[in-house]
């Protein structure tokens, strides 16, 4: 294989592992604290982009602007959605994943019933078209784009964890909730905010596949399988695993669907999952409780 044409494949997997990361952050965040799998993340990242599309197509909101609103108004949901219904579950792993499953069902009608069923795009703005040539490498602008915004959430989300007293109770809460609690940190509060984050993680990412991709009631399928085999790979709850793990199937997934299709790609990195999985449980960064 010529080295342009490995650097391209690879460049095109760090762009996939860029915006798999963003998915899979809030998940695993979510997992941390409430310690629940939330099954309608995917959903959740559909509503992103269908707000995103909303906002900019319908209201004629400015990109950016409409990126920003779109995240807001899911984290917002991402609350709510843990105040009426995950609050009764913290710790119920499968109270939480039946009704995870239930709020599938829910989102995608209602999606279909105010956005439709036609397939969307949201238009990328002037500044992010084109093509870009780095080193002999091919880059769409809006890929570039999708690759900067992931390690701008990344960092973010690391130094609001490190650096802020709400970033810190986070942790304390993921690590021992009990021994958080006797310190006088509210668990509703913490637990809740951190679904508005991950929430508002998963958004962005929708944003960003609704520029990129086509968008439908239906599209957090897939991110969701590879969201959950990205902590996984990496080990449940731990955020640089999620990191580590996200770049692994991206790169993978960009491998394997050149030499041997897109199916066959995904097929590969499940496979390879379950062998990793047979000879460490609990993945690369986690730890077995």
């Amino acid at each position: 294989m010529p080295l342009e044409s490995l650097l391209q494949i690879t460049a095109n997997g760090v762009m996939m592992g860029a915006m798999l990361i963003t998915v899979a952050l809030g998940l695993s965040l979510v997992f941390g604290v409430l310690r629940i799998v939330n099954l309608a993340h995917g959903e959740i990242y559909m509503l992103g982009g269908m707000a995103m599309w909303a906002l900019s197509e319908q209201f004629h909101f400015p990109y950016a602007l409409s990126m920003i609103l779109s995240m807001v108004a899911v984290g917002l949901i991402g609350i709510v959605l843990e105040r009426v219904l995950f609050k009764p579950f913290r710790n119920d792993m499968l109270g939480a994943v039946l009704v995870s499953v239930g709020l599938i069902l829910v989102l995608q009608a209602a999606a279909l019933l105010i956005f439709g069923i036609e397939d969307k795009g949201i238009p990328t703005p002037d500044v992010l078209r084109g093509i870009v040539r780095p080193l002999g490498i091919q880059f769409a602008k809006q890929r570039l784009f999708a690759i900067a915004l992931g390690v701008v959430f990344v960092v973010l989300l690391q130094l609001f964890l490190s650096l802020s007293r709400i970033g810190q109770a986070i942790q304390a809460v993921a690590q021992n909730p009990d021994a958080a609690s006797l310190q006088g940190i509210n668990i509703s509060f913490v637990s809740s905010l951190t679904m508005g984050i991950g929430s508002a993680l998963a958004a962005g990412a929708g944003c960003l596949a609704g520029s990129l991709f086509q968008i439908n009631a239906h599209m957090g399928a897939v991110p969701l399988l590879e969201a959950l085999a990205t902590i996984i790979l990496g080990g449940m709850g731990s955020i640089p695993g999620t990191i580590v793990g996200g770049l692994i199937i991206g790169l993978l997934k960009s491998f394997s669907s050149t030499l041997f299709g897109g199916n066959v790609a995904i097929m590969i990195i499940f496979l390879g999952i379950v062998i990793f999985l047979i000879v460490r449980p609990s993945g690369l960064f986690g730890y077995a409780e």
